[in-house]
């Protein structure tokens, strides 16, 4: 079994924080979402999306690296399974090795589609196919902003379908875990975020 370098939760909390001052430093307002069992009640449209035209949904699963020989982040399968049917969710992988990094959290973090076949790990090097690999935070905040990434929402309901089902299903318990949902609102500059870091 290969060896972690830091603590999963500790990469994607330095990580999640990293990427809302991002948001924050591009001018947005960021706002969290309550973490219930029925946030699609919780979450009224009106206070969400002001604007219809340019809202967009969209998920990071975390990962930290591990090493034995060659340094990886291991998938499971069930979960990836999961993952595959949620279009706007990405894996968002960790290089930390050490805990003196934290402050380079978004830098050291690397961006990819889950619309691949499963595989036991993705290596560090970069796997083909390139197309799902966004590089790093710049690459992938440019195809959410110019629509490469992530879903558009164009209406309350749609919304609620999204998230509603990822409530609801029993089978998305793992990829919760260490997880993270943003609705970016770029025409109002507006970001809610919903944050999951269980650790068990």
């Amino acid at each position: 079994m290969p060896d972690l370098y830091v603590a999963e939760h500790q990469t994607a909390r330095w990580t999640s924080d990293a990427v809302h001052q991002s948001f924050l430093e591009l001018g947005f307002e960021l706002k969290e979402w309550p973490v219930t069992q029925h946030l699609e009640k919780e979450v009224p449209s009106d206070s969400i999306f002001c604007s219809a035209e340019f809202s967009k949904l969209f998920g990071l699963q975390y990962k930290t690296l591990y090493h034995n020989g060659e340094d990886s982040w291991p998938l499971t399968a069930p979960q990836h399974d999961t993952i595959r049917k949620y279009p706007w969710m990405y894996y968002c992988c960790s290089e930390i090795r050490d805990v003196n990094e934290a402050g380079l959290a978004l830098h050291l973090s690397r961006f990819y589609r889950t619309s691949f076949e499963f595989q036991p790990y993705l290596p560090r090097r970069i796997f083909a196919p390139d197309s799902q690999f966004f590089s790093r935070w710049g690459s992938f905040y440019r195809a959410l902003r110019d629509c490469p990434a992530g879903v558009k929402i164009a209406s309350a309901e749609q919304l609620r379908d999204l998230i509603g089902t990822i409530e609801g299903d029993a089978r998305m318990r793992e990829v919760r875990q260490l997880s993270e949902y943003l609705l970016a609102d770029f025409d109002r500059r507006l970001v809610f975020s919903r944050r999951n870091f269980l650790t068990q």
